[in-house]
């Protein structure tokens, strides 16, 4: 004899896994009541597109002021002979200015290293969560 069942009288009659058990469980654990994992009515809010559409619009704007500073590189190469020297020498100041001249509006922050230029392209709506563009070129 087992020594727990001497004491099984202290336990209720039905066994744990018995359809009372998991009726009770299931009533009182709201988590057991999720009727799929993929039920979009429980895991995501309604679907709503107007923020998604709103950065979007946003992106396209850094993406514009971003194929300025692209284009100007590629097309001149004394801009990019310049841009890297500055930058190599810490110039922050002209560096900044370089950027600016190629018609860039969005609020930019360039850093580099030895490797390469990081920079950061900030929407007009970046306070209110969105949006930023980073761009990483390497020399």
């Amino acid at each position: 004899m087992h020594y727990l069942s001497r004491y099984a009288h202290n336990f209720p009659n039905h066994p744990r896994n018995s359809d009372n058990h998991k009726r009770t469980a299931y009533r009182n654990n709201p988590l057991l009541q999720i009727e799929h994992p993929n039920s979009e009515q429980h895991l995501f809010p309604p679907v709503n597109t107007n923020r998604l559409n709103a950065s979007a619009k946003e992106y396209e704007v850094l993406l514009k002021d971003a194929q300025l500073l692209i284009e100007k590189i590629l097309e001149s190469p004394d801009f990019a002979h310049t841009l890297m020297h500055e930058a190599q020498l810490s110039n922050q100041q002209k560096v900044d200015e370089l950027i600016a001249s190629t018609g860039i509006k969005l609020k930019v922050k360039a850093t580099y290293s030895p490797s390469g230029i990081h920079i950061e392209i900030f929407s007009k709506e970046y306070k209110n969560g969105c949006c930023l563009l980073e761009m990483k070129l390497y020399w």
